[in-house]
């Protein structure tokens, strides 16, 4: 009880504020008594009695003020004590609403800030445990072809051609790795710049058909390409709708089996959204994966792959009001890109798609 008493500025404040109103009361009553109404004027004993229930009143006041005034700053200290936790970086320790009295909303909205930071906070090294371990495979990796290399003199031409094939493809990774990290650092800091234009999707889906088809060739699967007679023009920023189309078909050829059909669909949603949809025929994605396919750094199997590219499509979609979704069964899987339509779009509904093997 003795260490609640005890004065502080904050407190100190407080209970002089107290006592000065009053003080103020009493004398106002004083004043209007004796003065204003003359009820008292000539009446020592009224004076006297004013004066000491004013002097009364003034010592209780000052007592309750204390007392409140203390339990006030004692909520204060342990917001400031919180607060110089979460500076320290300890996110763990909340404050208990019901022990901070008036100050219950501020606590909460404390508590919703401290927990939101610890969320960032663990994001954030996750983030860096997950990146450092997928720069970490591919170096590691290359350091040990270079010691066979160096060391093995026997080496036949077939298997230093293998060697330097298995080397080249750890380069690529480790810098579609890099390229990666650079697109999220730039999404995170809000660096990256969207310029919004009229985007033909259907002439950018055949410009990535052409690109991607002989990888598909190689990986022996069919690549479709589905426009609608009429061309879907969306509001967006060219290059982004072309770095999402060429995730969603690098993701299609490296996650399904060999010889599965791949399809790029282009066509204007029943909503009247540009839509592109890019789908296969593979063994399809279970639901309790289909929850966290976009999470940075996921892999649903193990067929290779940083886990980050389904991520920054997403993103770069939201940026330019977008969206991207997964519709997933058995033998089917289709990922779908809606954007803003464009000015330049026919408003009414696209005619039925036509069938092109580029």
């Amino acid at each position: 009880m003795r260490r609640r008493l005890r004065p502080t500025r904050f407190g100190g404040r407080i209970a002089l504020t107290t006592v000065g109103i009053c003080l103020g009361t009493v004398a106002v009553v004083y004043v209007y008594v004796v003065w204003i109404s003359g009820a008292g004027a000539g009446n020592a004993a009224v004076k006297r009695e004013i004066i000491v229930g004013g002097l009364i009143a003034a010592g209780l006041a000052l007592l309750i003020g204390i007392y409140y005034a203390s339990l006030a700053a004692g909520n204060v200290r342990r917001l400031q004590a919180a607060a110089r936790k979460v500076a320290d970086g300890n996110f763990e320790t909340t404050i208990p609403v019901a022990s901070v009295g008036q100050l219950a909303p501020l606590a909460r909205t404390f508590n919703e800030m401290q927990r939101r930071l610890a969320e960032l906070d663990s994001a954030r090294k996750q983030f860096i445990a997950n990146a450092s371990h997928e720069l970490r495979t591919p170096i590691f990796s290359l350091g040990g072809f270079v010691e066979l290399l160096e060391e093995e003199d026997d080496l036949s031409p077939a298997e230093r051609q293998e060697f330097v094939r298995t080397m080249r493809g750890q380069i690529e990774r480790l810098t579609k790795l890099t390229v990666d990290l650079l697109d999220l650092s730039q999404l995170d800091a809000g660096a990256m710049v969207m310029t919004p234009d009229g985007v033909d999707l259907g002439e950018l889906a055949r410009e990535a058909a052409r690109e991607f088809g002989p990888r598909a060739e190689a990986h022996g699967s069919p690549l479709l390409l589905r426009t609608a007679d009429r061309p879907v023009i969306a509001t967006a920023d060219r290059e982004r709708v072309r770095q999402i189309i060429r995730i969603l078909l690098d993701n299609a050829l490296t996650h399904t089996p060999e010889g599965t059909e791949v399809a790029v669909t282009v066509n204007r949603s029943p909503s009247r959204r540009a839509e592109l949809i890019v789908s296969d025929q593979g063994e399809g994605i279970p639901q309790r994966v289909q929850g966290r396919i976009f999470e940075r750094f996921y892999t649903g199997d193990s067929s290779g792959g940083s886990g980050l590219g389904l991520a920054i499509a997403t993103e770069l979609a939201q940026r330019m009001e977008g969206s991207i979704a997964i519709s997933s069964s058995r033998r089917f899987t289709a990922f779908t890109l809606e954007l803003p339509p464009g000015r330049a779009a026919d408003p009414t509904p696209g005619r039925p798609l036509a069938k092109v093997t580029p």
